[in-house]
């Protein structure tokens, strides 16, 4: 015998309420509690102040809980939510029995993009409060797909490659069709949108006068003609623009390797403190961590009012001019080491300023920048920073004039075909490689303007190094860059630069070893916490601002369930209902 659950068709007396049904230490009485607490008019969500005319519309503290709910329980999009709010017993209790739709849902989140972030401040303002936000934090970069398939996404080397495979279809259909010689000669090579269209409408003006029944051949070759104008104008749009890349169906996102593979992406930078609370994040169209250790810790220290901020973080980080514009804004960089090396040797410029015993005891930003940039180190980092120093160089002065290109783009592909090197027309911003193909931008680096086209050099048959796919630097008045591989003499700069000499301050930071091994106990949270608890490796809004405000619900609700575990329910809804007034207005 099995055990037996009750008569379906059995009536059935249920308990006396609805909250009795909820258990005692449910994640629904912290987010009731804190939602309650806050006041939308300061934060500016829509609807916060109800118009007296018209239809009662939702107040938005219910669906602000109903989001907090659906997102920790892994229900994110607005019909699942519709479906949950009407189901689930514990959100029925939270927001009181009320049914609202799927657009109203989705439009709540869209409308208040920018305000969602507030809410998710005040929370951690409330926890820094209680005592539980600390100053020392980690950062790293987890990235999340974002509503763009990888074919809507462009390059100018992936738009460059698709014309010409088009230009070849559209060559090989005049030589089957065999329409008319002076068409074929006339535009044997399309260049621009002028001659593809005017070619268009001489197919159909021979086709009139000769009667020629050749309509799936003139099908076909409209159809690559049109795609062709289609992709000439991507890249032209792009050129313009100076973009590198575009996407068509949300075009703030870019191309990025993730988990192994390129995928469109947004990268989140995100920070964590040492009680495993996500403290602030920044979602970024940058590939790369690089450089944003400033930027992100600048807006957390001044949100949370620290004095000083310790940021630990991975070897992707090492940007030098970043670290020094950390310190220099009262935050300590500590930047994973390699070769288990015990400090980071910086300098920053020298200025000539009067410092004074209230500078160095100071921690405003200015007055430690004014201090490290007179060679004085401050109070503050008396443990951080050593060996400081004032020092002149002789340094070659940057001119930065750019080569005077006077050859055109063929003349510049026939010289690196003809020299075997790698050529650079400046005005469109074109490398040609030994083989004739494109090499479009990629970075700006120390070494220079970096190139490359993997798409080309995939299938090249005369590769140029053992790489996959080759990538070039040119340097500032150069346009000529010789492969190792060739015998060809390597050309000089045109550009002489002088020398001049400058003073700067020397100084090295020191790695605490010791904080460099919680980076990963607290640095790897966002990924676990998003992407494998939470479902959440991709984004269903499409810009920034929306994927920011649909971030902040993701780190609000999971801040709320770490709270919840970590302080308990009962202290945390005796906080909320004794708060008075939002904590970020004052801040603020």
């Amino acid at each position: 015998m099995y055990k037996s659950g009750f008569d379906r068709d059995q009536l059935a007396l249920f308990p006396t309420s609805l909250q009795d049904m909820i258990d005692k230490n449910s994640i629904v009485w912290v987010i009731d509690a804190f939602v309650d607490s806050l006041d939308l008019v300061d934060f500016n969500f829509k609807y916060s102040t109800p118009n007296k005319l018209g239809n009662r519309p939702y107040n938005p503290k219910d669906l602000l809980k109903l989001y907090f709910l659906s997102y920790n329980k892994k229900v994110r999009s607005s019909r699942d939510i519709m479906y949950f709010a009407r189901t689930n017993i514990e959100c029925i209790w939270l927001i009181k029995g009320l049914t609202p739709d799927h657009r109203t849902i989705s439009d709540f989140r869209k409308d208040n993009k920018s305000n969602l972030k507030k809410v998710f401040y005040e929370f951690n303002l409330s926890l820094k409060e209680l005592g539980f936000i600390s100053n020392i934090n980690s950062q790293d970069g987890t990235k999340i797909k974002a509503v763009n398939s990888k074919d809507r996404n462009y390059t100018l080397n992936k738009v460059d490659d698709r014309i010409k495979k088009l230009k070849k279809h559209i060559d090989d259909y005049l030589d089957l069709l065999d329409i008319s010689d002076n068409i074929e000669d006339k535009y044997d090579f399309i260049n621009d949108l002028d001659n593809a269209k005017k070619l268009m409408d001489e197919i159909d003006f021979n086709l009139k006068n000769d009667n020629i029944d050749k309509d799936t051949f003139i099908s076909e070759l409209k159809n690559y003609i049109k795609k062709l104008e289609n992709y000439q104008s991507v890249q032209n749009y792009m050129v313009s623009t100076n973009k590198s890349q575009i996407s068509l169906t949300d075009p703030e996102a870019k191309l990025m390797r993730n988990n192994g593979k390129f995928e469109v992406c947004y990268n989140n930078q995100v920070l964590v403190d040492e009680n495993h609370f996500v403290t602030d994040f920044l979602v970024t169209d940058k590939p790369a961590d690089l450089g944003t250790i400033t930027e992100v810790s600048s807006n957390a220290k001044n949100v949370y009012g620290f004095d000083t901020m310790t940021n630990i973080t991975d070897k992707g980080y090492n940007k030098r001019e970043d670290m020094v514009s950390a310190l220099e804004n009262g935050i300590i960089p500590e930047v994973t080491p390699e070769d288990n090396q015990s400090f980071y040797s910086l300098e920053t410029v020298y200025e000539e300023n009067e410092i004074t015993d209230e500078m160095i005891k100071s921690t405003k930003p200015e007055d430690i920048k004014t201090c490290l940039r007179s060679g004085v180190i401050p109070d503050v980092y008396k443990d951080v920073i050593s060996d400081i120093e004032v020092k002149e160089f002789t340094v070659a002065e940057n001119s930065n004039v750019e080569f005077n290109d006077d050859m055109t783009e063929e003349e510049l592909r026939d010289k690196a075909i003809n020299d075997y090197c790698f050529t650079r027309h400046l005005k469109s911003g074109k490398v040609f490689c030994p083989m004739g193909e494109i090499l479009r931008k990629k970075s700006v680096g120390k070494g220079g303007v970096r190139y490359c086209n993997k798409l080309a050099c995939q299938n090249c048959k005369n590769p140029c190094c053992s790489s996959k796919f080759k990538t070039v630097d040119f340097k500032d008045g150069k346009n000529v860059v010789v492969p190792k591989n060739s015998n060809l003499v390597k050309s000089k700069t045109k550009n002489k630069k002088k020398k001049v000499k400058v003073t700067k301050v020397l100084f090295n930071l020191n790695v605490d070893k010791e904080l460099i091994k919680k980076r990963m106990s607290l640095s790897e949270l966002p990924h676990a916490m998003l992407k494998h608890f939470r479902d959440a490796s991709y984004t269903l809004l499409k810009g920034i601002k929306k994927v920011t405000g649909e971030c902040s619900i993701y780190y609000c609700s999971e801040n709320i369930l770490h709270a919840k575990n970590l302080i308990g329910v009962d202290n945390l809804v005796e906080y909320f209902q004794n708060k008075k007034q939002n904590i970020l207005k004052i801040a603020q």
